[in-house]
């Protein structure tokens, strides 16, 4: 296997291909991983600021598509997404903007009961579905909507 030159281009280039082929990645996070990767720091910027231009990196795009599929697919909640998302390296107000935009096309209240009645098919404690919800992310008040509306007390801590 060939070591990568630190001061060439096109092996940044080559490396940050092989990364944003798994997934979209945040500025940030593909910043840290070709710098982990050796990579001297003006021709990271060079690959950034080449990438931005063509549309491949666009840390609002990456943060609606990364946190709609975790809310959608993986049932997590915008604020278990949002944490990950801040993790990546992706501004808060971005992370901010995008958790409002997904919350306003997304039916939270509907993927968290359904989350809670795959958790209840196993367990009818509704002490420990609270947690489980909160853990994954999803707001108190629509926990709490939810408990209520699958025959859980206000009450039931």
């Amino acid at each position: 296997m060939r070591k990568n030159d630190p001061d060439s281009l096109n092996d940044a280039e080559n490396s940050a291909a092989h990364l944003i082929k798994y997934r979209m990645r945040a500025e940030k996070e593909l910043r840290r991983r070709l710098k982990e990767k050796g990579y001297n720091d003006n021709i990271i910027d060079e690959l950034i600021m080449k990438l931005k231009k063509i549309g491949v990196i666009d840390d609002y795009k990456f943060a609606y598509l990364y946190m709609y599929d975790k809310v959608t697919l993986n049932k997590k909640g915008t604020i278990a997404v949002s944490n990950d998302l801040l993790k990546l390296g992706v501004e808060k107000y971005i992370v901010d903007e995008t958790a409002q935009k997904v919350k306003n096309e997304v039916n939270m209240y509907e993927i968290a009961k359904e989350t809670a009645k795959k958790y209840l098919s196993t367990k009818n404690d509704f002490l420990k579905l609270r947690k489980y919800l909160f853990r994954r992310g999803f707001d108190t008040e629509i926990i709490e909507y939810v408990i209520k509306d699958l025959g859980g007390e206000a009450d039931d801590y």
